[in-house]
């Protein structure tokens, strides 16, 4: 009977963890998610002021 509990608080355990685990991996992924858009939107305004620099050094 004390094996059993024990094996059952073991995977409780590991069951435990690894929701956690995946906790932060969901809240990490989002931040990435989050960074790489405003990233890819930084980078776009980048590109539209350099082609427009571009654009006026030539005239």
């Amino acid at each position: 009977m004390r094996l059993t509990k024990w094996v059952g608080l073991m995977l409780r355990w590991k069951l435990s963890l690894l929701l956690v685990v995946c906790y932060w991996l969901l809240v990490v992924g989002c931040w990435l998610l989050v960074i790489g858009y405003w990233l890819l939107v930084v980078g776009c305004w980048l590109l539209v002021i350099g082609y427009a620099l571009i654009l006026i050094y030539r005239l």
